[in-house]
């Protein structure tokens, strides 16, 4: 029987009368792509920094690739973990070339005399995210969109074992985004490498993950590949007022609807 590369064990955040997080039990394979949605405030990002070891739970427990996340072990454990924090929108102003931006995610980043050894790294990259053109180019320079490509070139250049990613569409436009999901999942059946991705249109993501997880406060249900989520989980997730309508038949989550006459519509 393979290590879980995640194990989260009665997980919360927050105070006791009002938890951000509360009872959050979830555990991830080797090679296992996760989309995890909600709404706004749901704790989407707050979980993301909680197993990135950057914020302490409240309560629960969580290994990684089979060791228990301490303060102790924690510097060891992120060498094996990339982070694409979510994306603020405010120009940068230091000039840095798009190389050295990536060079950043380096393991051993601190030790600018090792980051010699790693240029193919860097390199190989930005490749994998379309970007080696602009190695060389002025990061402040650069639109939106591959700004956004240069950061997830930056959480991928250490080849790490689990990816954590907060809305990392953003700022993508559709057909990137869906060069981006392919990428994704790609790695995760080429390389075996984990990915956790927060993401809010469900439908855009559906064809690509293994399973998405439902949050707000707590997981209100884990669907697996072919599985529909329940009306009833996206009313306690979204409240009563929203309006469901079904995509492809083929989504996870996602379930042909019915008209007036009882004719089903994917």
């Amino acid at each position: 029987m393979t290590t879980p590369i995640v194990q989260i064990s009665h997980l919360s955040f927050g105070p006791l009368n009002k938890p951000i997080l509360d009872g959050i039990n979830l555990k991830l394979e080797a090679g296992h792509f996760l989309g995890i949605v909600g709404p706004n405030g749901a704790g989407k990002s707050t979980l993301l920094n909680i197993v990135a070891g950057l914020t302490p739970p409240a309560g629960g427990h969580i290994d990684l690739f089979g060791r228990c996340l301490t303060r102790f072990s924690r510097h060891k454990l992120l060498r094996q973990i990339g982070f694409l924090h979510q994306l603020h929108d405010h120009a940068p102003r230091l000039p840095m070339r798009v190389r050295d931006v990536v060079a950043m995610g380096l393991a051993d980043y601190t030790a600018p005399w090792r980051r010699s050894h790693h240029q193919s790294d860097i390199d190989d990259a930005l490749n994998l995210v379309d970007m080696d053109h602009l190695a060389d180019a002025d990061f402040r320079h650069l639109s939106g969109g591959q700004r956004q490509r240069a950061r997830l070139a930056r959480a991928l250049v250490r080849k790490p074992k689990l990816l954590l990613l907060d809305e990392p569409s953003a700022a993508l436009d559709s057909v990137r985004q869906e060069k981006l999901f392919q990428l994704l999942r790609r790695l995760c059946d080429e390389t075996g490498m984990s990915v956790i991705m927060v993401e809010h249109d469900i439908a855009a993501i559906s064809s690509h993950v293994d399973s998405v997880a439902c949050l707000n406060r707590r997981i209100h249900h884990h669907a697996m590949k072919g599985e529909d989520i329940p009306e009833d989980v996206w009313r306690a997730m979204y409240g009563d007022h929203i309006h469901i309508m079904a995509h492809d038949a083929h989504c996870i989550g996602c379930a042909p609807s019915e008209d007036e006459h009882g004719h089903h519509h994917g």
